[in-house]
């Protein structure tokens, strides 16, 4: 299926401190692997194939971990809040032209 779907991962993570001092919450590990993953491997097995990652605060770390996606079956791009966090609607916004 072609159609993407956004994942808002660009929050500060506030609720997850210390773990998210240093790393973003996607990259957590739940059960052995980044949570991303198991988001990932959701999507894929119910047949998405493109997503598109809103990212914030050490989003630089998803995309070298996670890459273009093939390693998960999914075509990944990426939309980065900027300087300055653009919440929920802000992110979407953005990512919209992906």
């Amino acid at each position: 299926m072609n159609i993407p779907v956004a994942i808002l991962a660009g929050g500060l993570a506030t609720r997850l401190k210390p773990l998210t001092e240093k790393v973003p919450k996607v990259l957590i590990p739940v059960a052995g692997k980044p949570f991303l993953a198991h988001q990932l491997e959701l999507l894929r097995v119910q047949g998405i194939r493109r997503a598109v990652l809103c990212l914030g605060p050490l989003g630089e770390m998803v995309v070298r971990e996670f890459g273009d996606g093939a390693a998960h079956g999914v075509r990944l791009e990426y939309s980065f809040d900027g300087p300055k966090l653009l919440g929920t609607g802000g992110a979407l916004k953005q990512a919209l032209p992906k």
